[in-house]
């Protein structure tokens, strides 16, 4: 079993630091272990009794997904009640999530808005792009610094996506034209071998989750 690093346990709740490089579910050819089977195995769970499986069985709790390259803080309903609860939360926007990400370019606006729609590409079923009939995104930026290293400039920000589209702030940080760093997907080439001799991972952290319990408190779970 891989080493997974746990932020926080209780009966109801599971709380990871998803590592880098790493898929939530078991879903890419030839992906030898992912978040799921790590929790299959750490708890034993042995599903599809009688042939009956509800989406919580299915995704053995998990309630959200990270993208394989990007690392954070990944939430585990351990109970069906739990992850019912917390997917409601999810689907009316009432969880409030924080990422990092550092940027290629030097970010000219020190706060903004980026409101556009997103659906997969249709020349690449692998990509997600802008496109005016695709579902609402919206994400906010802060800028929290910018500098430059080995001669090119990089702005670090922080970020906060209202909508929870796949791969929705790579794709509205392309689209700004400041694609994040290491991001293979999105990035040109010419950027990429920018900074390959200086980071090593798309630079893309989910840093912290706050929402609401079904006790009524306020919970924030951070990764460092």
């Amino acid at each position: 079993m891989i080493d997974i690093p746990v932020l926080y346990e209780d009966d109801y709740l599971l709380v990871i630091d998803k590592p880098v490089g790493i898929s939530v579910v078991d879903e890419t050819e030839g992906e030898v272990y992912a978040i799921k089977n790590w929790v299959k195995d750490r708890y034993n769970l042995q599903y599809q009794k009688n042939g009956v499986e509800n989406e919580f069985e299915q995704r053995y709790g998990i309630v959200h997904r990270l993208d394989k390259e990007t690392s954070g803080v990944l939430l585990v309903a351990k109970k069906k009640e739990t992850f019912d609860y917390l997917k409601g939360l999810f689907k009316f926007r009432r969880v409030h999530k924080e990422y990092q990400a550092l940027v290629y370019g030097s970010v000219l606006e020190d706060r903004f808005e980026i409101c556009a729609p997103i659906q997969r590409d249709k020349n690449n079923g692998l990509l997600y792009t802008i496109d005016p009939h695709g579902r609402e995104s919206t994400t906010e930026f802060i800028v929290v610094s910018r500098f430059k290293l080995c001669e090119v400039d990089y702005t670090y920000l922080s970020v906060f996506p209202k909508t929870g589209r796949t791969h929705q702030i790579r794709v509205h940080l392309r689209a700004l034209g400041h694609p994040v760093v290491n991001d293979v997907k999105y990035a040109t080439k010419a950027q990429l071998k920018s900074s390959e001799s200086v980071f090593t991972r798309m630079m893309l952290h989910a840093k912290r989750l706050t929402f609401v319990d079904w006790d009524g408190k306020e919970r924030i779970f951070e990764s460092s």
